[in-house]
């Protein structure tokens, strides 16, 4: 039986200063974005990693690509903020759960020479840690703007840019994500280490002169935002146990 390659479908829905161009058949785990003002969301459906009784190490990937933000108006792209939410839960010693990632951003017009890209990190207060059998909540953000690092290039492609820098009219974006669980073998008795991802949500800050104080309260804004979703969460659970 021959194997029939999915046909691409590109879809296009509009926000405040962009529009957004994504690809159905590079979504991965993600599934379709949404766009609000500014922000893109992915809920995910199924974004997990799971290791039971000395299981060893079991990693879950995913990548949406195929993403291409087009502004409007004359404006320009200052920053763009992933901020990533999800649970875990560790039970036995040496259980233990990873989650990697990262954020990358390119000029559609120089794909090549302004590779940017920044790594996901927890952040502070987040801990992938606690081993009492009991479900907790964790947060890490990626931040591109006009001083991220550059992916080096050869030398016949020219000098690499910052994707920001460029200043382009048409961004493509692309986010890779991995979760990790691990259970030891030599462990005795019930080990789980499980992690899930629940959201995922990138805001861009579009401006016609990027400024990085107002860039840097777009993202505040977008943390603080989603800090108050979790505790809402965790305030839901609490009522809930």
């Amino acid at each position: 039986m021959l194997a029939v390659a999915a046909r691409a479908e590109l879809v296009t829905i509009s926000g405040t200063d962009f529009d957004l161009t994504y690809d159905t058949t590079k979504l991965g785990l993600f599934g379709a974005p949404s766009l609000a003002g500014n922000s893109i969301f992915f809920t995910f459906s199924g974004f997990v990693a799971e290791s039971l009784n000395g299981q060893g190490a079991v990693t879950q990937n995913s990548t949406i690509s195929g993403l291409v933000l087009t502004a409007r108006n004359g404006f320009q792209f200052g920053e763009l903020v992933l901020v990533e939410l999800g649970d875990y839960k560790l039970s036995g010693a040496g259980s233990r759960v990873d989650v990697q990632g990262r954020l990358r951003a390119f000029d559609m017009s120089a794909p090549i020479t302004t590779q940017t890209v920044a790594a996901l990190e927890l952040e502070p207060g987040s801990s992938l840690a606690m081993a009492n059998g009991l479900l907790h909540e964790w947060a890490a953000t990626a931040r591109i703007d006009g001083n991220s690092a550059v992916q080096p290039v050869p030398s016949v492609f020219g000098v690499a840019t910052n994707a920001i820098q460029a200043r382009p009219r048409a961004l493509g974006v692309s986010i890779e994500n991995q979760l990790t669980a691990y259970t030891e073998a030599t462990s005795m008795g019930l080990h789980q280490a499980f992690i899930e991802k629940k959201f995922a949500g990138v805001q861009m800050l579009v401006a016609p002169v990027p400024l990085p104080s107002t860039a840097a309260l777009a993202g505040a804004g977008l943390l603080a935002g989603l800090g108050l979703w979790l505790r809402g969460r965790q305030h839901r659970h609490a009522k809930a146990a």
